[in-house]
C-alpha cells in the first residue's frame, strides 16, 4: 500500500488492541486447557508444558518465549519487539486470572475447539494490525509475510499441523482431532482476514 495512504496508529489505538487480543486469547487457552486440547504455535506449546508440568498456562507461555525475543529485535526492530514483550506479559497474566473469574460445569469439546479457534484467530488478527505478536512462531510468520511476502497463515498452519500431530503421543485421538479443527479455524480467519493490502494502519 502507498506511503500517502497509511495511517498511525496511536498509542491508545495501540494499548487497546494488546489488551483486548490478549483476553479472547486467554480466554480461548482456557477453554482448550479445561477440554484437554491443544492449539498450535507457542501457545500449543505452553498448553504441552502444562499438562507435563503442571505449571500455569501462563507461566509455560512466558518462558517459552524468553528464546525468540532477540529474532523479534533484529529482524521487525525495537517498537515490534516492546510491543511484543507487552503482549506476552499480559497474555500470561491474564491466561492465570481467567480461572479465577471463569469456571465451567459442562464445556463440551466441540464447542470448545469452536469458540477456542475463533477466538484466537481474530485476536491474533488484532495484535497483528497494531504491529505487536505474541512471539514464538508469530514472530517467524510476520517476518516472513512482512520481508518475503508468504501468507502468514499459510504459514501457521503448516507448522501447528506438525505441533499437533506430534501431540498425538499425549492427548487422545479424539482431542486431537478437536484441536486440528481449533487450529484450522485460527489460520483460515488469519488467511481470509489478515492481508496487509487490504489495511492501512501501522504502529
Amino acid at each position: 500500500m502507498p506511503e500517502a495512504l497509511k495511517e498511525r496508529h496511536s498509542l491508545l489505538e495501540d494499548v487497546q488492541a494488546i489488551l483486548f487480543g490478549t483476553v479472547m486469547i486467554a480466554f480461548a487457552l482456557n477453554l482448550f486447557a479445561h477440554s484437554q486440547l491443544l492449539v498450535g504455535g507457542a501457545a500449543g506449546l505452553a498448553l504441552i508444558g502444562h499438562y507435563l508440568s503442571g505449571l500455569s498456562v501462563g507461566t509455560c507461555f512466558f518462558l517459552i518465549n524468553l528464546p525468540f525475543y532477540y529474532l523479534g529485535y533484529r529482524q521487525l526492530g525495537l517498537p515490534f519487539i516492546l510491543r511484543t514483550i507487552a503482549a506476552i506479559a499480559c497474555l500470561s497474566l491474564l491466561s492465570d486470572l481467567t480461572p479465577r473469574l471463569v469456571g465451567f460445569a459442562h464445556l463440551d469439546p466441540l464447542f470448545a475447539s469452536f469458540l477456542g479457534g475463533c477466538l484466537i484467530g481474530v485476536g491474533f488478527i488484532i495484535i497483528f494490525r497494531h504491529g505487536s505478536s505474541l512471539g514464538g512462531i508469530n514472530i517467524l510468520v510476520l517476518y516472513l509475510q512482512k520481508k518475503h511476502g508468504i501468507s502468514a497463515g499459510k504459514v501457521q498452519l503448516a507448522i501447528d499441523s506438525g505441533i499437533l500431530l506430534a501431540a498425538c503421543f499425549l492427548i487422545p485421538w479424539s482431542a486431537v482431532l478437536y484441536s486440528l479443527l481449533g487450529a484450522f479455524l485460527v489460520n483460515f480467519l488469519m488467511i481470509f482476514n489478515f492481508k496487509s493490502s487490504r489495511y492501512n494502519g501501522f504502529s
